[in-house]
């Protein structure tokens, strides 16, 4: 058998209707979950005797469940085998010189040398380890529900809806390449379905015209310009880096309770920070693409879901504002 796992409610179906198998190979295993793996690992059980059964899997050096359960913790019957481009005669012999001279530093060391640990020296706003521990946390759902959209129209971006309930997040849904006419119907009828008490919508550039209709139709929305001055403006250089850095302050207390989902998780862990003066400021979009990495859609839409969560106001100016308070 042979195909893709597609996303987490596709595989499941897949993985459900699979025969008993003795042998499973996965390529670019840190694009699935670890459920994913776990239902995998689970239909090993053919019954031939002397069967040795094996899951294998290639990946590249990326923060997810695969370095916690192969690199951090070695588990029974788990064997990392590390193989680098100097290990792969097949390559043209400047290979890896060439890549090494158009690759930012972080991926020359996680690519071409392997190493499992570049991003823990730098200035991450949330740690790895905070990230995992959310995703085996079970809050119980309770309190307003309240949702986050970050809106996106082209190339690799997504646009992502996410719905939390308290401290836990429910849903997270996400699409790609539609126009705002399209996701503003889309938004219209999530809202319609999980009935959140408020939903805050990155109203930047294209955001706008997601925003407009709903609040022109009466939906509780508010909309949100992450570049405007913090609340807080001796500390934070505007309010994108305010509300990610209360976020972060959620998984440094462990009162947040994430899905494993690899995209969410693979740019959480790869949101970082500096200073303007004294000021905290969030790396920009731009400057996460030219590094490697996808614009942090996912992350941007937890973070807008979660305004508000520690009784932090909106601020004058804003649509529809449900009241609360400096804390």
């Amino acid at each position: 058998m042979y195909g893709g796992l597609g996303n987490d409610v596709e595989a499941v179906k897949k993985i459900s209707n699979m025969p008993e198998l003795g042998w499973i190979a996965i390529d670019q295993a840190e694009d699935i979950t670890e459920r994913q793996f776990l239902l995998l690992d689970g239909r090993l059980r053919l019954n031939i005797p002397g069967i040795h059964y094996k899951l294998m899997l290639t990946a590249n050096p990326e923060p997810g469940w695969l370095r916690d359960r192969f690199i951090d913790n070695v588990l029974p019957d788990h064997r990392f085998i590390p193989a680098l481009p100097q290990d792969n005669p097949k390559l043209p012999p400047d290979y890896a010189e060439k890549l090494k001279q158009i690759y930012p530093e972080a991926l020359v060391k996680r690519l071409l040398e392997g190493d499992w640990d570049v991003d823990l020296a730098a200035n991450y706003l949330i740690p790895y380890s905070q990230i995992r521990e959310a995703i085996k946390r079970n809050l119980e759902a309770k309190g307003d529900k309240v949702a986050g959209v970050d809106i996106s129209r082209e190339g690799d971006d997504e646009t992502v809806f996410i719905l939390r309930q308290g401290n836990k997040v429910l849903h997270i849904v996400s699409w790609s390449h539609q126009d705002t006419t399209f996701s503003a119907g889309r938004v219209s009828q999530l809202i319609r379905d999980y009935k959140p008490e408020i939903t805050y919508i990155d109203s930047v550039g294209i955001g706008a015209g997601v925003f407009d209709p709903l609040n022109n139709e009466g939906f509780a929305v508010t909309a949100i310009n992450v570049g405007e001055k913090a609340l807080d403006n001796e500390t934070y250089a505007n309010k994108r880096a305010e509300y990610f850095n209360l976020l972060a302050k959620k998984f440094q207390a462990g009162e947040i309770d994430i899905p494993d989902n690899q995209k969410l998780q693979s740019q959480l862990s790869s949101l970082k920070y500096h200073f303007r003066g004294t000021k905290l400021l969030m790396e920009s979009k731009e400057v996460m693409k030219k590094r490697g990495f996808k614009s942090p859609d996912y992350a941007d839409a937890l973070m807008l879901a979660f305004i508000g969560s520690d009784g932090v106001s909106m601020g004058p100016g804003s649509d529809k504002i449900k009241v609360t308070h400096w804390g």
